[in-house]
């Protein structure tokens, strides 16, 4: 008989779930700062294109949504997720780079720092959906033993 210490295996589970609804709040809480960096630079020109990469991250809480609910059924989207998730950062951080915001210099608005906190938060949510897909893959290759 497998001696297996299930309390590491309930600790593994409940920081999954942890994770997969802490993602989405996240995600929710991202397009509501991606909103007010909006709104605070309504007036300058330009305002169009910022608005198409609101819309295309408009995306991620529904996928957060759906992986929260149910991971089994929508555990084929998570790569998608992540690859998403890859193209954003890359995207702020050249945005971040073009616009000499990276480093801050001159004056400090708001929106710079919102910029800030939502490239720190991208990379953190990218490291917890490749936590989600190691543990999906871990519970596949289980599964698969046991049959």
């Amino acid at each position: 008989m497998n001696n297996i210490d299930y309390r590491i295996i309930f600790y593994i589970m409940r920081l999954i779930s942890f994770l997969k609804t802490g993602l989405f709040i996240y995600e929710c809480f991202r397009i509501l700062i991606l909103a007010i960096i909006l709104i605070i630079q309504g007036s300058e020109p330009g305002l169009s294109i910022r608005m198409i990469f609101a819309a295309s991250a408009a995306l991620f809480p529904l996928m957060a949504l759906f992986i929260c609910i149910d991971i089994n059924r929508y555990k084929t989207y998570l790569p998608l997720f992540a690859a998403g998730k890859c193209i954003c950062i890359f995207m702020e951080l050249g945005w971040s780079i073009i616009s000499r915001q990276v480093t801050m210099i001159g004056s400090i608005d708001s929106a710079a720092i919102l910029a800030q906190l939502i490239l720190s938060g991208d990379l953190f949510a990218l490291a917890a959906v490749f936590m989600i897909i190691k543990n999906v893959n871990a519970e596949n290759t289980d599964i698969a033993e046991e049959n």
